[in-house]
């Protein structure tokens, strides 16, 4: 699973009712977008990069040509899966190298961005229809972040679909649950995803200007996505150019009202230019949010039954549960709790409904460690 901060994008569960105040006219995004901030001068169309991120090398093609050549699509893609799963050919897992298909192959590591362009590159290649799906990871809660920004990642895996049905390849088809909320996406907004990611980590390298043309090109494939234009907020104002910041915040509130990370980014942006009304205002929007949102309330739950608080943490998973019920993790929870606090009936139905909902066979099994895990535990 990719954790870079570009692939960042807010899950909000319940409607906006604290209001902050609303610009009198739209953002006046011309300057974020020209990049004369960072470059010295606006930027030209033909600095913005064109990777090719499906592009293959000649020895891939080879490689390819190889595999089960006398059969149909389906099958070679088959083939080829069954040659990952024997290490034939491995990629290593590197959460901050999003690469193109080529640059996966050659240097055999990425996240999975990288390692779904270079599966559907290939599973193309080989004939069978593929495509991008965009995977609703559940959220989790940063403890490293002082402002407790909630956010959830953006996991793209591959699928191929056929008249014998749907064939999922992930880098962690492990972790993989079919119950995550997700959707198709087209080449090119998976390619828009592919640019963010490489200019948010080029960012982290202090490499400003470069960042800024690969957020660009992002922004040039699909500009309507919201989470683009978070992220080029965050790109100025980790470079100090507060207004263009602040523009391309508040164009992702217009696009999104409630994007949480954008919120939670402008209140630091106010209070740190000492408009603290302003701050004080997005600082309550953002608290109202993350109260109300039932993954925190299941981070809250999981702290206090980790300091044996058991009844405080079935009241968080009850006000978590009265919001959404479909995630397997709050009623696994919640039946530890209530195993904790002995009452036997009200844990075993928790625990039927964890593992009615979890649809994957690895995170059933991870519960039957921790269950007898915690039989031996109490005897």
């Amino acid at each position: 699973m990719m954790k870079t901060p570009s692939v960042l994008a807010v899950c909000l569960l319940v409607s906006a009712c604290v209001s902050v105040p609303v610009p009198e006219q739209s953002p006046d995004t011309a300057g974020a977008l020209s990049g004369d901030a960072i470059l010295g001068e606006p930027f030209r169309p033909d600095q913005l990069p064109e990777d090719r991120p499906l592009s293959l090398p000649p020895e891939m093609r080879s490689y390819l040509a190889s595999i089960a050549p006398d059969q149909r699509p389906q099958q070679r893609l088959a083939a080829l899966i069954r040659a990952f799963e024997k290490r034939e050919f491995t990629v290593e897992y590197d959460a901050g190298s999003t690469l193109t298909a080529s640059e996966t192959y050659d240097q055999q590591r990425g996240n999975c961005m990288a390692f779904t362009l270079m599966m559907v590159a290939m599973a193309r290649t080989l004939g069978a229809e593929a495509y991008f799906n965009q995977v609703e990871v559940p959220p989790v809660w940063s403890l490293d972040d002082e402002t407790e920004t909630f956010v959830t990642y953006r996991h793209i895996n591959m699928v191929s679909e056929s008249s014998r049905g749907r064939r999922v390849v992930d880098f962690d088809l492990a972790a993989y649950d079919p119950v995550y909320d997700q959707r198709k996406l087209s080449d090119t907004e998976a390619f828009s995803q592919y640019y963010s990611n490489r200019g948010m980590e080029l960012m982290q390298q202090g490499r400003p200007e470069r960042a800024f043309l690969y957020l660009r090109r992002a922004l040039q494939l699909n500009p309507a996505d919201s989470d683009l234009w978070s992220n080029l907020g965050a790109l100025y104002s980790r470079f100090g150019h507060g207004r263009e910041a602040e523009q391309s915040y508040l164009y992702a509130l217009q696009l999104e009202g409630s994007h949480l990370l954008a919120i939670s980014n402008l209140e630091r942006l106010y209070r740190n230019d000492g408009r603290i009304e302003l701050a004080d205002a997005y600082a309550r929007k953002a608290r109202y949010h993350r109260e109300r949102n039932p993954y925190y309330l299941y981070y809250r739950a999981r702290n206090a039954y980790e300091r044996g608080e058991y009844g405080q943490a079935r009241q968080q998973l009850r006000r978590a549960l009265w919001r959404y019920e479909d995630d397997h993790r709050f009623h696994f929870l919640m039946g530890l709790a209530n195993y904790r606090l002995g009452e036997m009936e009200k844990s075993h139905e928790s625990f039927l409904e964890a593992f009615s909902l979890a649809g994957n066979a690895a995170t059933r099994n991870a519960y039957m460690r921790k269950l007898d895990y915690l039989k031996r535990e109490v005897e």
